[in-house]
């Protein structure tokens, strides 16, 4: 009870904040993520904010409604749809355990992709209609219905603009649900799932690579900062370079749909500078295929994602926790087996704890109850979750 009292003291204050963001950056928002001639026609489209050179064909985009309903996107959205929610559950260890994560990932990404009703003519659904999503959610798709966090940061730091709404999302989602998001909710964990189905994890980097997306955190704060002072620079740096997420949800539907025949032409004499973005964005995609094939499908969000990073911050605060009691712990060894993270709650080193996205497969998996769920601020388990794990 005390412990719920306190959360209060701490989410009251976040979700606020959040509110008085919406209210000073929406309009900014809005701008950030327009596309075509629909939601901000005097602002820039949001490819332009990725690598000078990167074809961009979103600004002439024109949205007509009321003149019928286009199927192409329909048909091909809808197609992909059921073959993630196909690909995420068939022979899932999550469904046989009672898991419910592979659902609504796959919801979330539904939901992230309501543009799909802009693009079909179905009805005039606005990009920033959601706000900012707790996740990474690239707006060079066409298909986006909300803005990405780390993407709206370095906007606002590029301009030189606190970064007000991407940090009171943040803060509030890190302080409710920490890295629940990213085991969840988060469309690319979704897809990181579905390629850890299929992975070697051949190879086992050192732990300390871990600290990687806590470097990538710092820079994205960093980076754009230098680049305001040097002026002229409009280019995000991580969307533009390591964002994997930004690569197939972003990038790969702008390019196969809306840019398709920018793509063509870079094959032609004078295209030089766009032929070579698109090849690095197409070699950022194949090495996380690689990488997911030989590590972990989950690779990115372990060593690279600054969301993960930002969120693991709050390991041991956020109101939503896995805890693990030493006492009834026979290191049978089968949270090690399935975790999608591969990491084991039992080590107390911050990277181990922080990587945790609450996934729930070793509060299943544990024969003993050595592994529960916490909620609440307290980083402390109580006496009697204490006393309920040994007697388990």
């Amino acid at each position: 009870m005390r412990s719920a009292l306190r959360a209060w003291w701490f989410l009251v204050p976040a979700g606020l904040l959040l509110v008085v963001a919406l209210d000073v950056d929406y309009d900014y928002l809005l701008g950030l993520n327009t596309y075509g001639n629909f939601d901000a026609p005097s602002s820039q489209a949001f490819v332009q904010y990725l690598l000078p050179g990167t074809p961009d064909s979103a600004g002439a985009k024109i949205y007509r409604f009321g003149s019928g309903i286009h199927l192409e996107p329909i048909v091909a959205l809808c197609s992909i749809f059921v073959i993630f929610l196909f690909l995420r559950a068939f022979r899932s260890v999550d469904v046989k355990l009672g898991i419910s994560r592979w659902l609504t990932a796959w919801a979330a990404f539904v939901v992230a992709r309501f543009g799909l009703l802009r693009v079909s003519g179905v009805a005039p659904v606005k990009r920033c209609t959601y706000g900012i999503f707790p996740f990474l959610n690239c707006q060079a798709c066409e298909m986006a219905s909300g803005g990405c966090p780390i993407g709206a940061l370095q906007a606002s730091l590029l301009q030189v603009r606190f970064p007000l709404l991407p940090l009171a999302v943040l803060l509030l989602t890190g302080l409710a649900l920490g890295r629940w998001i990213c085991g969840w909710l988060c469309p690319f964990g979704l897809l990181s799932d579905i390629f850890d189905r299929f992975s070697k994890k051949k190879v086992t980097p050192a732990r300390a690579w871990s600290w990687l997306k806590f470097v990538v955190l710092v820079l994205i704060f960093i980076v754009p900062l230098i680049m305001a002072g040097q002026g002229g620079a409009t280019w995000l740096p991580f969307c533009s370079t390591l964002c994997p997420s930004g690569s197939f949800f972003g990038l790969l539907p702008y390019y196969a749909t809306t840019a398709a025949g920018d793509v063509g032409a870079l094959f032609t004499p004078g295209h030089t500078v766009g032929l070579l973005i698109l090849g690095f964005h197409t070699a950022v995609a194949l090495t996380f295929v690689w990488l997911a094939r030989v590590i972990s499908g989950r690779v990115f969000c372990i060593y690279l994602c600054p969301m993960g990073a930002f969120l693991g911050l709050f390991h041991r605060f956020s109101m939503v926790r896995v805890v693990h009691f030493d006492d009834p712990c026979n290191d049978c060894g089968h949270c090690r087996g399935d975790c999608p993270m591969r990491i084991d709650l039992s080590d107390p080193h911050f990277l181990t704890r922080s990587n945790c996205i609450r996934c729930g497969r070793c509060v299943a998996l544990c024969p003993t109850d050595a592994r529960q769920w916490k909620f609440g601020f307290s980083n402390r388990e109580t006496k009697e979750t204490k006393e309920a794990g040994v007697a388990g």
